[in-house]
């Protein structure tokens, strides 16, 4: 794998060993979406993983631009958004508004590591970013089956609300918890056991004849 602009890629993350045992990104993450991002060198496993037939959720939480109504936002979720992409749903967990110095916080962390790539001015003008601090946010709570491109910053923004900050928590019964940015292990037995229960009797067996799991990385 190799980034255009010649920046680092999450292939750059992972310890000298896994590099040679074939493993592969499941899925992806735009490259402003922080979170869970899960390797594995098994093709079925992939497949099932990101196929939405399958019905593996995947869980984010956003902040958004604004202050949510979280009757009005749920309807519009279950009921379908439409995007350039097509109609996608999602299920609505959690919400909550941010008190105004949290918000002027993120604001202000925002602005200050931004890619060094990435216009200030421009974003400005353009309304990605706010040249102030006061603009209210909330905190989303969701789940999808699907991952389409830019899916979720999608369906908020046609909601009426953009999102600032993304970041996927779980896949399946796999969590994020508190793994740092850039870190890696391995599946808990528990996380690997359930990663089996969704692959067919002889997606298993290749599976165990393999010298190496399903990993994550954040």
């Amino acid at each position: 794998m190799r980034d255009t602009m010649g920046r680092p890629t999450v292939m750059d993350s992972l310890p000298p060993f896994y590099e040679k045992q074939g493993l592969n990104h499941v899925g992806r993450l735009d490259y402003d979406t922080s979170g869970l991002l899960l390797f594995s060198s098994n093709g079925v496993l992939t497949e099932r993983l990101l196929n939405p037939i399958y019905n593996v959720p995947k869980e984010y939480v956003a902040f958004v631009e604004g202050v949510v109504n979280i009757d009005e936002l749920r309807k519009q979720l279950q009921q379908g958004v439409e995007t350039s992409e097509g109609k996608h749903t999602a299920k609505l967990l959690d919400l909550d508004h941010l008190p105004s110095d949290e918000c002027q916080d993120i604001w202000e962390n925002l602005r200050q590591t931004l890619p060094v790539e990435y216009n200030t001015k421009d974003l400005q003008m353009r309304g990605y970013l706010k040249s102030d601090n006061d603009t209210p946010l909330s905190r989303v709570r969701l789940v999808v089956s699907e991952g389409k491109h830019r899916m979720i910053r999608r369906m908020l923004a046609n909601c009426g609300h953009g999102v600032v900050l993304l970041t996927r928590e779980r896949q399946g019964k796999i969590l994020l918890g508190n793994l740092k940015p850039g870190k890696f292990r391995k599946l808990t037995p528990e996380e690997f056991e359930w990663a089996m229960g969704i692959l067919p009797e002889t997606g298993k067996k290749s599976v165990h004849n393999l010298t190496t799991e399903p990993r994550l990385n954040h």
